[in-house]
């Protein structure tokens, strides 16, 4: 079950880390080079098992997002960039959960619904966001920084809470 996880892992951070590139690419081509690094970067996680780094990947890939947005690039790709962010960012955690956890009894049950939750957050997620950025407001660069810093720590904490012994 973990190999299911690790490729998840790594669809979710590719699939970012493409997306992002994808979108950077129409501004800058060497934005898009420095991202594809951060991507590779945070798929080293898989070999080596450092969760810092997807927390950083995490971080640097929504900055990254909200920063193509306010410099015009396509918001379709941006979005999606920043769920599967979060979802590999999940995935990444849950995996060392698994592996960290003494015994691992009904371990196919438990990965089956947490990503049926996690589908759940990122639809979630998807919708509200691409809900939200069809509204037209009007805000500076540290605005949206802060306003991206909120959510961040209100989807993590969302995960987290549905990751918890009480949600199930």
């Amino acid at each position: 079950m973990t190999g299911t996880l690790r490729m998840l892992v790594a669809l979710s951070i590719g699939a970012a880390t493409l997306c992002l590139a994808a979108a950077f690419l129409a501004i800058n081509w060497w934005w898009s080079l420095a991202l594809l690094g951060i991507g590779l970067l945070w798929l080293s996680v898989l070999r080596h098992g450092n969760n810092r780094v997807a927390d950083l990947g995490l971080l640097a890939f929504v900055m990254a997002a909200v920063w193509g947005g306010m410099q015009g690039a396509a918001w379709g790709w941006l979005l999606t960039a920043a769920v599967t962010s979060l979802a590999g960012w999940d995935l990444t955690h849950y995996l060392a959960h698994l592996h960290a956890a003494p015994e691992r009894q009904h371990e196919a049950a438990l990965v089956r619904r947490h990503l049926i939750r996690l589908a759940g957050v990122v639809g979630g997620s998807w919708l509200l966001a691409g809900l939200t950025l069809a509204a037209s407001i009007r805000i500076n660069y540290i605005g949206a920084l802060v306003l991206a810093g909120i959510a961040v720590i209100l989807l993590t904490r969302s995960v987290r809470a549905l990751r918890s012994p009480n949600a199930e």
